[in-house]
């Protein structure tokens, strides 16, 4: 069984993930076989209904009660995902996390024994309410988690919020200066506009690349509390540049927080101001090993 592309989809309660979501399955579900996994806090979910409206076919998992987000419920969420899986082998898995989950816990996920040979992590996108950004950004750490960890931010409600906006779309750089914006209503997407959307490799309608399967592709995430030295740090870039196909994060250097993105060989690390986090880096590839380059990673911390 080839690896399975895992796209998530994050962003604060209300902002517009599963329109985002119904649009998407209105669009690929009749050539493309969709499982989707929605995580609610609460257990009533009334969003699944909603995807159900739309009369397509596609696989759903529901886990409710909050088992992305804590800790001591994440064995069995990792267990039923792989169950759910090896079920239906679909195309391409796509998690709806509530609004109240942490990103990086989700990514760490896909590095479990049960999952690492099974998904692996495509892109990221996190839904904003422009109308209340402010609110949310102020009020729920998450919701800044959500916009840090994304590929691409879709920046919605712009047409309730137009005067707005370019404070947003600041403040939004700020958090995430690698991240694309794309202003929506109603999170309508053009699909096949690269430019608006990052359109998943394996949804293109060609047979140019029929039966060669999907790379061994690992992930890893890096988490640290101790902070790293500069060249502790580009050293540590430079070498996994040559293999990985993406690097992304913030890293606690001795000099202040950086955001550091790769992609192949092509290495963006940037100074984050007025801002300290700790150390959490996703990197994407092929052979990836999660203890290995957390053990290396610390190894360098400890060197300063």
């Amino acid at each position: 069984m080839k690896k399975i592309p895992f796209y998530l989809v994050t962003g604060f309660l209300g902002s517009g993930k599963t329109t985002l979501i119904k649009q998407f399955i209105g669009r690929y579900a009749d050539s493309k076989k969709i499982a989707i996994i929605q995580n609610e806090y609460a257990d009533l979910n009334i969003d699944s209904r909603e995807l159900k409206q739309t009369g397509k076919s596609f696989e759903l998992l529901e886990m409710n009660n909050g088992s992305v987000f804590c800790f001591c419920l994440l064995g069995s969420f990792v267990h039923s995902l792989a169950d759910f899986i090896h079920q239906y082998q679909p195309d391409l898995v796509i998690l709806e996390a509530s609004g109240l989950s942490d990103p990086i816990t989700i990514s760490q996920i896909i590095s479990s024994s049960a999952l690492r040979n099974l998904i692996w992590l495509s892109h990221t996108y996190t839904v904003v309410d422009a109308l209340n950004f402010q609110k949310t950004i102020e009020r729920v750490g998450r919701n800044t988690q959500q916009i840090r960890v994304a590929d691409t931010i879709l920046l919605n409600k712009c047409d309730l919020s137009s005067d707005l906006i370019p404070e947003i779309r600041q403040k939004l750089l700020i958090i995430n200066p690698f991240a694309k914006i794309v202003e929506t209503s109603f999170c309508s997407i053009d699909f096949f506009s690269e430019s608006a959307f990052h359109f998943p490799v394996s949804l293109v309608e060609t047979d140019q690349n029929e039966g060669s399967g999907r790379p061994d592709v690992g992930s890893a995430v890096i988490k640290s509390t101790k902070a790293v030295s500069t060249e502790n740090l580009d050293r540590f870039i430079r070498k996994y540049s040559l293999i990985a196909y993406r690097m992304k994060g913030y890293v606690d250097t001795m000099d202040g927080t950086v955001a550091v993105q790769s992609s192949f060989e092509h290495i963006e690390i940037k100074p984050v101001p007025d801002n300290h986090y700790h150390t959490e880096m996703v990197i994407i590839g092929p052979l990836i090993n999660q203890k290995v380059l957390q053990q290396e990673f610390e190894n360098l911390c400890n060197k300063n």
